[in-house]
């Protein structure tokens, strides 16, 4: 008999590229590999529908071809609420029970051939459907099933930031939702070291740590530092305006003037003359492998509570894991506080403190001595195998199967 890994996302547009091919697609193929059976559950907002429909967008229905391709289980909900906004709260259980008996549908077909199911929710709203979903099963289902929280960041500042006063109020609300959710759950994971360790001084709650899944490091993968050296390239991936400062980001390639920047991203204003590609996810990682560093620059000034916890304590992006599993330095702002310290601890990468909107180097740095970049390499290849998705998965598959035994033990 196999495990079950069921993924359930919500608010999110499920499509072929962006963060749920790397983060569930992926992730379920390489479950796959190891034994599993896999499905995914997909809570999709009407809006958001609406308007792939109108665009005629086919991402919707290429993944769903994907997933049948490769015998993933594939079912979705349209709702009629922004999952996720605070206008959203006053329908949230009843909607989330509606979808929890929808999604039982996905248990129901493979339950009897499982020795255990895993419920992974990718997100705060995604986590309490697989707990009601959890409860719905012990009560329906035979065998062991677990909520999994992949909890990616903790609570973000998004809600107050995108919806004033309406969002300030709904922050504390959402909180002690989280500590609910935390609680409930029998495993959840972070990135943050700083969130984890506030949950265990506040609540004595205990969170797995998890980094986020970068790429993968083929059979004889290695890095051509030669090459890389020779080509020269300080890069950046993904979009900038919330979280990142394109005007910074350019200060900061400015501070190397003997890199030319590569971005993978899309041409936009601020960077009408400079080298952008946008890559579909499986070249991704040779983008990476032509690049002597990615520069990761947050924002170049911080107002307020809600942006500073965001920089200093809730920033470890996927780009910085994508660019560590293929062996590539960091140039980071001193302000993303939890990479900058994980950086100058493992030594690869580089931090540049941001003062006022102005970025410098260190002093006494010797940029274009092949040395220095070689030893930062060398650092980034050795941590940046924490990152790659068998590790990452390793980490998952130690924790589910711990919890799996816990409930099992207790006859849940």
């Amino acid at each position: 008999m196999t495990k079950h890994a069921l993924f359930i996302t919500a608010g999110e547009w499920p499509a072929r590229k962006g963060l749920l091919v790397s983060q569930v697609y992926e992730t379920a193929r390489a479950l796959q590999a190891r034994g599993y059976r896999v499905s995914w559950f997909a809570s999709i907002p009407l809006l958001s529908f609406v308007k792939r429909k109108i665009l005629r967008d086919r991402d919707l229905a290429e993944i769903e071809a994907s997933c049948r391709a490769e015998g993933i289980a594939f079912a979705r909900a349209i709702v009629p609420v922004t999952l996720g906004s605070p206008y959203s709260m006053p329908w949230r259980r009843w909607w989330h029970r509606r979808l929890a008996r929808r999604a039982c549908s996905l248990l129901n077909e493979v339950q009897a051939t499982s020795s255990g199911t895993i419920l992974h929710a990718r997100s705060y709203y995604a986590a309490e459907i697989g707990l009601l979903l959890r409860d719905i099963a012990s009560a329906s289902v035979d065998g062991t099933v677990i909520a999994s929280f992949d909890m990616r960041s903790f609570l973000g500042p998004e809600a107050p930031m995108a919806h004033g006063t309406l969002g300030t109020a709904a922050y504390g609300f959402l909180k002690s939702l989280e500590f609910e959710l935390i609680r409930g759950s029998d495993a959840s994971f972070l990135p943050l070291n700083v969130g984890r360790r506030q949950y265990r001084e506040e609540t004595g709650l205990h969170i797995h740590f998890a980094p986020i899944q970068g790429m993968e490091r083929e059979a004889g993968w290695s890095v051509d530092f030669n090459h890389r050296w020779a080509s020269a390239r300080i890069g950046y991936s993904g979009s900038v305006g919330q979280w990142h400062d394109p005007d910074l980001l350019r200060s900061i390639f400015g501070l190397f003037p003997n890199l030319t920047p590569k971005l993978a991203a899309r041409k936009i204003g601020a960077f009408a003359d400079l080298d952008c590609t946008l890559y579909k996810p499986a070249d991704l990682g040779c983008y990476y492998d032509g690049l002597l560093a990615l520069v990761i620059p947050g924002l170049a000034e911080i107002d307020g509570y809600y942006h500073t916890l965001q920089m200093r304590c809730n920033l470890f992006s996927t780009k910085a894991a994508e660019a560590l599993s293929r062996g590539v330095p960091l140039i980071v702002s001193s302000e993303l506080q939890e990479l900058a310290d994980f950086v100058r601890l493992h030594r690869c990468g580089l931090v540049v403190d941001v003062n006022q909107g102005t970025p410098t180097l260190p002093a006494g740095l010797d940029i274009d001595d092949p040395n220095l970049w070689r030893q930062l390499t060398d650092g980034a290849i050795a941590i940046g195998a924490r990152f790659t998705r068998q590790a990452v998965l390793d980490v998952y598959e130690t924790a589910w199967n711990q919890a799996l035994e816990r409930r099992s033990r207790l006859g849940q």
